[in-house]
């Protein structure tokens, strides 16, 4: 029993896997497929074709079909379909032996059902028509150009094939006189008096056509057929002409790529280049001037990023005019622990700031506020930011260190680049819809035109360029920032750590306050920031600072704190009874989190609503639910299946 349902099991599985296998392995092949073309009445603009067709058939078919393009011909009339020696009648029902034509726009459609359905065997059919108006008529002599076997015939070969035209016998080709030429699939032709045959020499490959053109001698009294007119100066347009366009267009593409990049180099090199100064030292060990960090930021990159708002900030507490209180809380289970800053204000007024410091500060500290949570400038300060930004640059403008904001200068450059190529892209597609009728060549203009854009854009990040005083300034912006990079190299830590709380500002502003934290890993101990409050260090520090009192300078100001110096080596923090036992090391990364987190923090954006509305009273959850050839008449696909 067991070796009976293993058999079944099998067999099953068999068939699964087989049969699938076996659908997809259809194939076809054209033993012979020839074309008849007779009773050609040159007066009437008119003959028949008759297609027939000798196919082997691997796997099982049921219909046929035949698409035929109608825009180089007047009709197309007394269809007739023969499955063997069978005739089908016409009727678009899906029954076994009929077929159906359909007339759409450009194509005539004919497809045709089987008698029966056929498995691995050969049958015989034929379809026949009559074309209206597709000979063409010139004084020179009339042709009849008939794309016979087209080239979609989905991939399957043509074994044997031939055209065979019966002309009437006062309209033979005259030899010296009427050409006779084949396309597509190699062939040989065989004119003997009114009859032409054209035999394909290896058959008619996959994805091959064959077709034949034949001239006879002009009838007087024939009419050209009504989209004749338009094909000859199309035809006439695409031999004579079409070529010299195609080669001025591409030389004008290449004109304008080439021509358009290499101005836009020029233009960057003469204008968007800071002037070449003098010698400037390797590194210099303090700030060459007073310049606030943001602005030396701003100088040295020409960028008024986020970390120059942040080092404003920490500038404005080294100088007395806020406070950065920290607190920490135990995770669960005492498990790891979490940050909280608080910003406050000193009793300093706020005279004697520049314009950005103002605006920093007015919009920290709104109203008559003095103290503000970094969380509460969560999805809030984003509004702010741009606006600092822009009197950065101003304020670089001002120390004549550019004529023009580099951000006006960045951002005109863009938005032309991104003119330009926006341009390039609504040229293409006004230019695809007439390049099959000029020249293909035609997207090249669009996508050089695109290309000069591309270089715009890419140029718009480099083109600001500085005054004289302004390289210079931040040539030694550039040494300084250097020092703070490579302080091993140059200094001793332990002797450059005394102005740690002075140079922060700078390192945040430069992007090096990582690296210039690392520097103090080993020394012994730094001074502690005077804007700093950790009150999570306990001792003084535990009761907070007061907003609005005075800048703690002194000792006496921090509660009888008996020193603000953070000492690494033995953990200590000064004695502070005992109670305090703090690294340089954890400093470091109190500040880095402050850091990190106010970037975070004061460029968030609310989250965008969803496309679709909600009844603010409304539940949580829902209840349920949930000269070239190609340009006969003729052509289409023929196919099965």
């Amino acid at each position: 029993m067991k070796r009976l349902l293993s058999a079944c099991v099998f067999a099953v599985c068999a068939l699964v896997l087989v049969a699938p296998a076996q659908a997809q392995t259809r194939s076809v092949f054209w033993n012979r497929w020839d074309v008849m073309i007779d009773n050609v009445d040159t007066a009437r603009n008119q003959f028949d074709v008759r297609e027939i067709y000798d196919v082997r058939f691997d796997g099982r078919f049921t219909f046929g079909s035949a698409v035929i393009p109608t825009d180089r011909l007047d009709s197309i009339a007394n269809i007739q379909v023969y499955d063997g020696e069978t005739p089908l009648s016409q009727q678009c029902a899906e029954r076994a032996g009929t077929y159906c034509v359909e007339r759409s726009s450009g194509e005539l459609s004919i497809t045709y059902y089987f008698t029966q359905p056929v498995y691995n065997t050969t049958r015989h059919f034929e379809i026949s028509y009559t074309v209206n108006g597709a000979l063409r008529i010139y004084n020179g002599g009339d042709q009849l150009w008939w794309d016979a076997i087209p080239d979609e015939h989905f991939g399957f070969g043509i074994g044997s094939a031939s055209i065979t035209v019966e002309l009437p016998q006062a309209y033979a080709p005259r030899e010296g006189v009427d050409p006779v030429e084949t396309y597509g699939a190699a062939g040989e032709v065989d004119v003997k008096g009114s009859v032409v045959t054209a035999s394909a020499i290896n058959g008619v490959g996959p994805y091959e056509s064959f077709g034949i053109r034949v001239q006879y001698p002009h009838n007087p009294e024939a009419n050209a057929p009504s989209w004749q007119s338009q094909f000859d100066v199309q035809r006439t347009y695409d031999e004579q002409t079409r070529p010299l366009v195609t080669l001025a267009v591409c030389a004008g593409s290449l004109l304008i790529s080439l021509g358009g990049s290499l101005w836009m180099i020029v233009r960057y090199r003469t204008h968007g280049r800071d002037p070449e100064i003098g010698v400037v030292p390797e590194y210099l060990s303090e700030p060459p001037s007073d310049l606030p960090a943001a602005v030396a930021g701003t100088l040295v990159d020409e960028r008024a990023d986020v970390r120059d708002v942040l080092s404003t900030i920490l500038d404005l507490g080294q100088r007395g005019y806020l406070v950065i209180e920290e607190d920490q809380t135990e995770g669960f289970l005492g498990i790891g622990s979490k940050s909280t800053f608080t910003f406050k204000r000193t009793d300093k007024p706020p005279t004697g700031l520049r314009e950005y410091e103002a605006e920093l500060l007015e919009h920290l500290f709104t109203g008559s506020r003095m103290e503000r949570t970094m969380d509460s400038l969560r999805n809030r300060f984003y509004t702010v930011i741009p606006k600092i930004q822009n009197s950065l640059y101003d304020e670089a403008v001002k120390e004549g260190f550019f004529e023009r904001s580099p951000q006006s200068v960045r951002t005109a450059w863009g938005m032309g680049g991104g003119a330009v190529v926006v341009l390039a892209f609504l040229l293409i597609f006004f230019f695809v819809s007439s390049a099959s009728r000029v020249s293909e060549a035609l997207v090249a203009l669009p996508i050089a035109i695109g290309i000069v854009g591309v270089v715009m854009l890419v140029l718009s990040s480099v083109m600001p360029a500085k005054t004289r005083k302004g390289a210079e300034e931040a040539a030694k912006w550039n040494a300084f920032r250097q020092y703070l990079r490579n302080l091993e190299s140059y200094d001793d830590v332990q002797n450059a750590a005394d102005r740690l709380a002075e140079y922060i500002p700078y390192a945040v502003a430069f992007g090096i306050e990582q690296t210039w934290f690392r520097h103090f890993n080993e020394v012994t101990y730094a001074p502690l920031p005077p804007w700093y409050f950790p009150r999570h260090w306990g001792g003084p520090y535990s009761r907070g600072y007061i907003p609005g009192s005075a800048f703690p300078r002194d000792l006496s100001s921090r509660g009888g704190l008996p020193g603000d110096l953070a000492r690494a080596g033995d953990g200590s923090l000064g004695d502070l009874s005992g109670q305090m036992a703090r690294g340089l090391s954890e400093m470091s990364s109190s500040l880095t989190t402050m850091l990190n987190s106010a970037s975070r923090v004061m460029t968030s954006r609310p989250q965008q609503s969803g496309g679709s509305g909600r009844w603010s009273s409304g539940g949580s959850s829902w209840s349920g639910g949930g000269f070239s050839g190609g340009g006969g008449s003729g052509g289409g696909s023929r196919g099965f299946g």
